[in-house]
């Protein structure tokens, strides 16, 4: 499959590490000296596992700065985008995934997405209201939250405690899936 990654940060970098020994990953950041480190098969982040898998393993994983191109081909894009909360305002900043779901929508409406990113309770619902108000008839989202330590990523994801997957009743209808609370 071909698979792209938005975010590498610990859940980005681990999944698009995992995925890529088997799988075509693209992995997208904006910050370019990350995505220099991860072609040169240098770990921009502290993970024993994936220091070792980008040195030692046959994956099949680039890094772009190129969202856009990326997510073209991806059948599967992984958001891993920050959201950072603030407990003043009791609010995620949950912008760099909308912007990563607006951007899959335009180059490649028939990706999956899945969000692997911390997100409020209630967020994929109020996301298939909106893309069903813009007139989204098809709206491919899954949720699947990470279970991860610092530093144990990729360990962590290679001997999982649980995996959780939330999707909708009926993904081409986004309405229906609101409405029966889905």
């Amino acid at each position: 499959m071909n698979i792209a990654v938005a975010g590498t940060g610990y859940v980005g970098l681990s999944i698009a590490t995992l995925l890529a020994q088997h799988n075509k990953v693209t992995a997208v950041d904006v910050i370019p000296e990350k995505v220099e480190k991860i072609n040169r098969r240098i770990s921009p982040i502290q993970d024993e596992y994936i220091e070792k898998y980008l040195a030692e393993k046959d994956l099949d994983l680039t890094a772009t700065l190129d969202g856009r191109e990326a997510y073209r081909e991806a059948d599967f894009v992984v958001i891993a985008a920050p959201t950072n909360y603030d407990p003043v305002k009791n609010y995620f900043d949950t912008h760099c995934i909308e912007d990563v779901i607006d951007l899959v929508l335009e180059v490649n409406p028939d990706a999956v997405m899945v969000i692997k990113s911390t997100i409020p309770v209630g967020y994929c619902r109020s996301l298939y209201v909106k893309y069903a108000a813009k007139g989204v008839s098809r709206f491919n989202l899954l949720f699947s939250p990470e279970f991860l330590r610092e530093s144990k990523a990729l360990y962590d994801n290679l001997y999982p405690s649980r995996i959780i997957v939330g999707y909708p009743k009926i993904i081409d209808n986004p309405e229906f899936a609101e409405e029966n609370d889905a």
